[in-house]
């Protein structure tokens, strides 16, 4: 039951229509609260006996289909008995180790770039230091 239009959502974008929640169907949620620059996409549901709000990014950077798309991928899981949770947790952890390799990377071209023939690099975890040289 998809009840959002991308007319509908330019027309509260333009009108500077704030909300807290519209639903198209399916658990999907468009937000659009006063301290928001753009819209949000949002999923609701119950799993496992407990209910969870999963925050799928900005409209228009994810479109009305792609959160149609994320929306119904999710549900299948749940029909599944896959926990969204966990599915959306490692995704995440994938990209944010991806990033962190990226980043430490470009770290190593710039300071062979300048003539660094040694580094030394310091990581703390949950207060306790480590080292690598």
């Amino acid at each position: 039951m998809e009840k959002l239009t991308n007319e509908l959502i330019t027309e509260w974008i333009e009108s500077n229509q704030r909300f807290e929640m519209r639903g198209d169907g399916g658990g999907l949620y468009l937000g659009f609260r006063a301290d928001q620059k753009n819209p949000v996409w949002l999923f609701r549901f119950r799993q496992f006996g407990e209910q969870h709000k999963l925050t799928l990014g900005n409209y228009p950077t994810i479109s009305l289909e792609t959160a149609r798309d994320l929306a119904r991928s999710y549900r299948k899981l749940i029909d599944n008995n896959e926990s969204v949770i966990a599915v959306v947790g490692n995704k995440r952890r994938k990209d944010s180790d991806q990033e962190l390799a990226r980043t430490f990377s470009a770290l190593l071209r710039e300071v062979s770039l300048h003539g660094a023939k040694r580094m030394t690099v310091t990581i703390e975890f949950d207060g306790e230091k480590s080292w690598v040289s």
